[in-house]
């Protein structure tokens, strides 16, 4: 309470100070005087609110750049390649190139090879993902298409 009081007694006297000097200008000075304050105030205020309006904008603006990177990155991650091809094991290129095409293959090991099995509605996704399977270094042996409703069934062997 006692910082409370001492704060409202020093505004008691400094708003005394302000009406004696006040008084004892013309009215004329006391109009320039108070609309001066006044109009510093405001811009004081105004430029204050302005810088930070353009602070906010200009964080937006980055928060925007950082979404698109982000989006970028998780679109294209599954193009990024390592520095050697030959380490990843067949399944890895099976999964890198279905999750490139979009697509869901399901794969089991049977022997030294893999069974895999993809669905899609068109034919040209699913030749793609042969041709790119093929350029990454896996071997088709056995293919079959098939349709089942709207969709075709892939079923491939490969090593």
């Amino acid at each position: 309470m006692k910082t409370i009081e001492n704060v409202q007694n020093r505004l008691g006297a400094w708003s005394e100070k302000i009406s004696d000097h006040l008084d004892k200008m013309s009215p004329r000075e006391k109009v320039m005087v108070i609309f001066t304050t006044v109009f510093v105030i405001v811009v004081a205020v105004g430029s204050a609110l302005w810088f930070m309006h353009k602070a906010a904008e200009k964080q937006q603006v980055r928060l925007n750049e950082m979404k698109d990177l982000v989006v970028w990155m998780q679109s294209n991650v599954v193009t990024m390649k390592p520095t050697d091809d030959l380490a990843l094991t067949t399944s890895d290129k099976i999964q890198r190139v279905a999750q490139q095409q979009g697509l869901s293959v399901a794969s089991q090991q049977v022997g030294e090879q893999l069974q895999i099995v993809a669905q899609h509605q068109n034919y040209a996704v699913l030749a793609n993902f042969l041709t790119q399977l093929a350029q990454m270094g896996v071997s088709v042996e056995k293919l079959e298409l098939l349709k089942e409703g709207a969709q075709i069934k892939l079923t491939a062997t490969v090593q």
